[in-house]
């Protein structure tokens, strides 16, 4: 079943019916559904889909001559001695039609003369025919660094471009079919991230700890060396960026706790990092209003939830499965997970907050110095609005005392500057009878009792 994407369809629609030539590019980290969401927009369409692969450049032109002659039914023509022919032939053909080259980065990684030949191609051909054209990518980098820079031929070619995205927390909820309510929603989200591969493989009929113990926790699925497997797929000394990886999961932050834990030194850990940054595993956090490059109170984290879970519990705890004590394993995940979760609901209300409030916060983030910290801090320097939040992941009900503190750490001399100052409490559990009655006497202060806005 196909779930979700109906805006990036939507795009694609648009700039089909227009009928001008099109030249799309396509990207997203591995397994966040490039392939199905072209697939799906193929079904709708007269189009070529061609996957591509690690092979020599004229092995790549004839496979793909195959599949072109295949579809236009002629059989004069077995293949193609030169892209330049491909591509002139592709331009005389007078209906409009789809053609996805999926995986784009797999031709050009060996043969880098070919992204030249498409720009030569696209200029000299496909720029007055009927082509649709879609080139996908799940190396972020190449995409960004030889498709799409300013110091790619194809640079100023393009007529669109998707970034394809994991699925929010809500269209996960789509995705199950409304079977799970929020805390397992988050804890799924947590756990998989929003990619729908992930997503595949968890079956509906099993409760969160079910799906962790028997698709995770299991030698013979294929989420218990995902990550290990992306990494070494991508990566050169993989070791390195496995310790780096799994330092950050045990809470080592800063640059000099991941030195002492991982033993890499400084000259070279910079750079598994920014690799890791470059794939969007790991991120650089500063307080929010902080600038990035000058803030010296960076800490490192990983970013995203699939890697952050399995360095967390798979990777770290890999003997225990391997060992068949995977109760003992689930058993470490429960009486850590209101630890882990929370930081995941964290990044939940820093998702939801501008949705759920109805502002437009520019700037949204935790915030912290030495004497305190706030867990949600949204700014519009603009307007001079400022929102400060709590966020709990307790098994109890919020109360005033919570509120209190968040409107003291409100006062420090720096937030002087802004005019309007409002309040978000973000609850798993709900909160007081008291809160409540002063949140409705109080139009600065939000409440939010799992994903649904209370007052």
């Amino acid at each position: 079943m196909f779930v979700g994407r109906k805006r990036e369809l939507a795009f694609l629609e648009e700039r089909f019916v227009k009928g001008r030539p099109e030249l799309i590019i396509l990207y997203g980290r591995r397994r966040v559904g490039k392939t199905e969401l072209t697939k799906e927009f193929l079904r709708r369409k007269r189009g070529i889909y061609y996957l591509g692969e690690k092979l020599p450049e004229q092995l790549q032109l004839k496979k793909l001559s195959e599949k072109v002659v295949e579809f236009f039914n002629e059989d004069i023509i077995t293949e193609f001695s030169d892209w330049e022919m491909l591509f002139k032939y592709l331009a005389a053909r007078h209906e409009r039609y789809v053609l996805v080259i999926d995986e784009f980065p797999y031709l050009i990684e060996r043969e880098p003369g070919i992204i030249t030949a498409f720009q030569k191609g696209w200029d000299e051909y496909l720029l007055k025919s009927n082509v649709f054209l879609i080139l996908t990518g799940s190396s972020v980098s190449v995409m960004e660094n030889s498709v799409l820079s300013h110091k790619s031929p194809l640079y100023g070619r393009r007529t669109g471009q998707l970034l394809l995205n994991q699925f929010t927390l809500s269209e996960i909820g789509d995705f199950f079919g409304k079977k799970y309510e929020f805390d397992d929603l988050l804890k799924i989200w947590g756990t998989l991230g929003g990619v729908p591969f992930y997503l595949e493989q968890f079956d509906s009929s099993l409760d969160y700890y079910g799906n962790v113990e028997e698709k995770i926790l299991n030698q013979g699925e294929v989420l218990f060396a995902e990550a290990e497997f992306l990494l070494n797929e991508d990566l050169r000394e993989p070791r390195n960026y496995f310790a780096i990886l799994r330092a950050i999961s045990l809470g080592k932050r800063k640059l000099g706790e991941i030195i002492n834990e991982t033993g890499i030194d400084k000259s070279s850990i910079m750079k598994y990092i920014s690799v890791l940054n470059l794939l969007g595993i790991v991120e650089k956090e500063v307080p929010v209003g902080e600038d990035p490059l000058k803030s010296k109170k960076g800490l490192y984290r990983i970013a995203d939830n699939f890697f952050r879970f399995y360095f967390r519990y798979v990777f770290y705890y890999k003997d225990l499965v391997l060992t068949d004590q995977k109760e003992r394993l689930l058993s470490i995940l429960k009486d850590t997970e209101n630890q882990f979760f929370s930081l995941i609901y964290e990044d939940f209300a820093h998702s939801a907050i501008r949705e759920i409030t109805g502002s437009s916060y520019i700037e949204i983030g935790r915030w912290w110095d030495r004497n305190s910290e706030i867990d949600l801090v949204g700014m519009d320097r603009e307007e001079k609005r400022i929102l400060f939040g709590e966020v709990k992941w307790s098994g109890n009900p919020v109360g005033t005392d919570v509120l209190a503190t968040l409107r003291e750490k409100a006062n420090l001399p720096q937030w002087d500057n802004f005019k309007k100052k409002e309040y978000a409490i973000f609850s798993r559990s709900g909160f007081t009878k008291a809160v409540i009655d002063e949140a409705k006497s109080d139009r600065s202060l939000i409440l939010v009792s799992g994903n649904k806005r209370v007052v």
